[in-house]
């Protein structure tokens, strides 16, 4: 049995684990300017922003958001996201994998806005002064080196938090904690109800461009991913070693099983631990013709009572308490289902023979 779900993979890949990340990459696609979910920062020309393929934190080939300087417009790179709904009595954690090339000049932006039922701004410092606008970093030094992924980490904490400590990190691409970095943290005010990512580059001097990629916003709640998964792409091996593999558009895994929802897929290539939506599934299995080849041995309808009788169940088909003992293999069902209705037909030819018979005696 074969399963192709691209988008389950490609989830799978992405987020890891348990809940799902408020944010979705998805909709990312080749080209300049916002798309949907991601609004473009900046004004003047879209070409300060532009989704390409180009080798991502885990050294695989992904859909990378670059900033660019542009002198002519003066115009910064970035985004801002959609709002998504939030509790502000929970824990929310935001991250973003970003590289700078070409210079270190221009300011890295990391933050978030809170609004309010009416749309005003609801966050606040830890120390619960009002922050209208709230950056997790904005430094000419937030990014250290050229030409090297970095994973800034951040939180937003509940309204009734009363710690002024910092929890943000940025992160090399080897887990390296970068000290000389500050990460501020920020609460809600109780009436947050919204939240939404930004990151930009503000500079107008080109050559100067940021990378991002792979942005999130997780409830801390001890299903998000942890931050070694986010490091490492859910490999233990490290960033750049990855067991999954490109191929054009397809991503492919052929190191074992999968499982979505299950710590342990068994034998099975694709183990769910759920509900599976799709617009279509293949399944290539064997199929019940057989029925009508000559020689098949078709059991009478006397013997097929009996075994009613005596089983509770059609010859072949699996019981009640076989079913749900050991679930259903979908291409054997479906070939079993058939073999009975090929049976039912060869029946009701039979009858139709020793009718006409009955019709044809004076």
């Amino acid at each position: 049995m074969k399963y192709i779900f691209k988008l389950l993979i490609f989830f799978l890949s992405a987020t890891l684990l348990g809940q799902n990340n408020l944010l979705d990459t998805s909709t990312w696609t080749e080209g300049t300017g916002g798309v949907s979910g991601f609004s473009q920062y900046g004004w003047g020309s879209p070409n300060t922003n532009t989704r390409e393929n180009d080798t991502d934190p885990y050294g695989q080939l992904s859909l990378i958001w670059k900033a660019k300087a542009d002198s002519t417009t003066t115009s910064d790179g970035g985004w801002n996201t959609d709002y998504h709904t939030i509790d502000p009595s929970k824990k929310y954690r935001l991250t973003v994998w970003t590289k700078k090339i070409n210079s270190l000049n221009g300011i890295s932006y990391f933050g978030f806005s809170a609004l309010d039922a009416s749309g005003n701004d609801a966050s606040n410092k830890l120390d619960d002064t009002f922050a209208s606008n709230p950056y997790f970093a904005a430094s000419i030094l937030s990014i250290p080196t050229l030409n090297e992924w970095y994973l800034f980490v951040a939180y937003v904490h509940p309204y009734t938090y009363g710690s002024t400590t910092n929890e943000g990190q940025l992160y090399k691409a080897d887990g390296t904690l970068v000290s000389t970095v500050a990460v501020n943290d920020f609460k809600f005010a109780s009436t947050a109800v919204e939240i939404r990512h930004r990151v930009y580059l503000r500079e107008t001097n080109p050559p100067e461009e940021e990378f991002f990629y792979a942005p999130t916003i997780y409830e801390v709640n001890g299903q998000e991913p942890t931050i070694q998964e986010l490091l490492t792409g859910g490999n233990s091996s490290g960033p750049g070693e990855t067991v999954w593999n490109l191929n054009g558009s397809g991503i492919h895994y052929m190191e074992g099983n999968v499982g979505i929802g299950i710590t342990d897929p068994g034998t099975w290539k694709l183990a769910v631990n759920g509900k599976i939506r799709a617009t279509e599934i293949k399944v290539e299995t064997g199929w019940a013709d057989y029925v009508f080849e000559k020689g098949y041995k078709l059991p009478s309808l006397e013997e097929v009572e009996k075994h009613i009788l005596e089983k509770g169940h059609l010859i072949n088909i699996p019981s009640a308490e076989e079913v749900e003992a050991n679930g259903i293999e979908l291409g054997e069902m479906n070939r079993l289902l058939l073999e009975k209705i090929e049976e039912q037909m060869l029946y009701l030819l039979q009858l139709e023979k020793r009718v006409k018979e009955l019709e044809s005696k004076p």
